[in-house]
């Protein structure tokens, strides 16, 4: 008989607490929420976001979109998470909310007018991608955190 290794993560997502059982290798979605693939969009990965969102290439660009909930992706090149803080610290018109492992949320001033930005870094099978808000329209804070937390919740497809 092999021997079973069973380990449980539990993951805070979406202000909601959810389960990831090794022994089944299921999770439990949020209600109002699904696992979706990112495999259209040439990622081996998935990740929860409010029903009806999909990944999708559009014009040789790369979005997580639907219901008002846009995510723009792309390989991050010679960015980082620590390159971006630096940019974003020496810039006077943005400052850092808050910063976890993977992602910056800030603050930006242009034209007058203030507007949350998040970008996160997330390294899948060898290549780094950064993951943004799409920046067509002024966002706040309460706006842009569900897209970043959504942004957490990626997990590589084994």
């Amino acid at each position: 008989m092999k021997s079973k290794v069973i380990a449980f993560a539990i993951a805070a997502t979406l202000g909601c607490t959810t389960f990831v059982s090794a022994q089944t290798g299921t999770t439990t979605v949020p209600a109002g929420k699904e696992r979706i693939s990112l495999t259209p969009i040439e990622i081996n990965a998935t990740m929860i976001v409010p029903a009806g969102v999909k990944a999708i290439e559009e014009t040789y660009s790369y979005y997580i979109s639907g219901n008002n909930f846009v995510i723009s992706v792309e390989p991050a090149y010679e960015m980082t998470l620590e390159k971006a803080k630096q940019d974003i610290a020496t810039d006077p018109n943005k400052k850092i909310v808050s910063v976890n492992g993977r992602s910056v949320l800030y603050m930006e001033k242009m034209m007058g007018k203030e507007m949350a930005h998040f970008e996160s870094y997330i390294e899948i099978d060898g290549q780094l991608y950064r993951f943004y808000d799409k920046r067509v329209s002024p966002l706040t804070i309460e706006q842009v955190k569900p897209l970043m937390e959504a942004v957490e919740t990626i997990q590589v497809i084994q």
